[in-house]
């Protein structure tokens, strides 16, 4: 009967002619060779690093006692300075040798953010003793002067439990 001009565009189809191919699901071939070597130098770090720990704090130790050695106070005795400098040397020592007691270093690290904010304006020398005490426990050194009395027990050992009241007898 009619039949359309030729001049018009073909009739859309309901579906196209073949399907496109889809790409491969995951990662690309370059993403996973860079994950793989991010691994690695991760992982050569991590041994470096662990392998270098104990020069590292020594060198962080290094830092820290110059900071603290430029703000001492002046009341000071000298042999307080000099038991400072040797409480830093015997803890170098036991560093060296990794005979570094790891919960006398918890409280070397309490100390010293204790004392982190006052170290622009200066330290008090109660502050310092505290801090060669620290120091001294950490390399394993018994700190001068802080031997316990007999009936008191050391520091972080349990207290002795206190004889509970019992009831009397009768109730």
């Amino acid at each position: 009967m009619n039949e359309p001009p030729s001049n018009l565009p073909p009739l859309p189809e309901p579906f196209a002619a073949a399907p496109r191919t889809l790409r491969a699901q995951g990662c690309g071939r370059g993403a996973l060779i860079g994950c793989g070597v991010l691994i690695a130098i991760f992982g050569v770090a991590a041994v470096g690093l662990t392998l270098k720990a104990d020069e590292m704090l020594v060198w962080i130790l290094h830092r820290l006692e110059e900071k603290v050695a430029a703000k001492l106070p002046g009341d000071l005795t000298p042999e307080e300075r000099q038991r400072f400098s040797a409480a830093f040397e015997d803890l170098y020592a036991s560093v060296g040798q990794g005979k570094v007691d790891p919960i006398a270093v918890q409280s070397l690290q309490r100390e010293l953010f204790a004392i982190s904010g006052q170290m622009e304006t200066g330290l008090s020398r109660e502050q310092v003793l505290r801090l060669t005490a620290a120091v001294e426990a950490a390399a394993g050194k018994a700190p001068a002067g802080a031997e316990a009395a007999p009936n008191t027990p050391a520091r972080g050992a349990p207290a002795a439990a206190a004889p509970s009241p019992s009831p009397s007898p009768g109730y």
